[in-house]
C-alpha cells in the first residue's frame, strides 16, 4: 500500500468554521494512520512556507490545495496557484485549471438530496423521482476530474449515490474526511499505489487514476471501497 491520503481538510489557519489546529491535524491524522492530507480550506490556502512547516514538524505528505465555492457546487482544486482568486463560475475554474495543468474533485454532490439545500438540484421539486442516469447529466460532472465519493460529512446514502454516478459516468471516485474537528479526520482516505513525494507526484498520479477511495475501519487500516459491503 502507498501514500493514504485524507484528501479533504479544513483548519483554522484558512476555514472559519475549524476548530482543527495545525498541530491537532498532524496528531490526529498520525493516529488514524493517515500518511498524508491535502489542504483544502475554504477561504484561502496556507502560505508555502505553513505548509513546509506541517511537512517538517509531523512527517506527514501534505498537498496545499483549496475548496471553491461556485455557482454549480463546492469544488476541491489541487495545482492551482494560490494567487489565483475570484473565480464563481465552475467554467471559469475549470478554464483556469485547464491553463495550470490543476485537477479538480467535485465535492459530496448528493449531500442533502433530494432537498433545497443540495447545491446541484436543489431547485428542482422533482429531485427525488430522478434516477443516477439523469443526476449524470448535470453538467457539473462534465467539468471535473473526479468526484468525492466518500466524504465525511454525508450519510451514507448521499455517498451511495456519489458512486453510483461516478460508476455511470466512468469518473475516478475519491474520498475525504471533511474534517472541521480533529476526531473526523480520516475518518475516509484516498488510497494511492505508491509513496508520495511531492505534490507534483500525485498530481500525476491522480491524473492516471491510480488510486482508490477507502473507508477507516480501525486506526491504521484502511479498506478499498469496493472491498466494503454497503448497508
Amino acid at each position: 500500500m502507498g501514500s493514504i491520503v485524507d484528501l479533504h481538510i479544513h483548519t483554522i489557519v484558512g476555514s472559519m468554521d475549524s476548530d482543527v489546529s495545525p498541530k491537532r491535524l498532524a496528531e490526529t491524522a498520525k493516529a488514524a494512520g493517515l500518511t498524508g492530507v491535502a489542504l483544502t480550506e475554504h477561504m484561502s490556502q496556507w502560505l508555502p512556507d505553513e505548509a513546509d512547516h506541517l511537512r517538517l514538524e509531523s512527517g506527514l505528505f501534505v498537498f496545499n490545495g483549496r475548496e471553491w465555492s461556485t455557482d454549480m457546487g463546492h469544488i476541491i482544486v489541487l495545482g492551482l496557484d494560490r494567487e489565483v482568486r475570484g473565480l464563481a463560475r465552475a467554467r471559469d475554474l475549470r478554464r483556469a485549471c485547464q491553463a495550470n495543468g490543476a485537477f479538480m474533485i467535485l465535492c459530496h454532490p448528493f449531500r442533502y438530496f433530494p432537498g433545497p439545500s443540495n447545491f446541484l438540484f436543489g431547485g428542482r421539486r422533482d429531485a427525488h423521482d430522478l434516477p443516477p442516469e439523469v443526476l449524470a447529466e448535470h453538467p457539473l460532472f462534465d467539468l471535473v476530474d473526479a468526484i468525492e465519493v466518500l466524504n465525511g460529512g454525508c450519510i451514507e446514502r448521499e455517498n451511495a449515490l456519489a458512486q453510483d454516478v461516478a460508476r455511470l459516468l466512468g469518473k475516478p471516485g475519491v474520498a475525504g474526511s471533511d474534517a472541521h474537528m480533529p476526531m473526523e479526520v480520516g475518518r475516509y482516505a484516498t488510497v494511492f499505489e505508491k509513496e508520495l513525494e511531492s505534490e507534483e507526484d500525485m498530481l500525476a498520479e491522480l491524473r492516471a487514476g491510480r488510486f482508490q477511495p477507502a473507508r477507516r475501519v480501525e486506526p491504521g487500516v484502511f479498506e478499498p471501497l469496493e472491498q466494503t459491503v454497503r448497508p
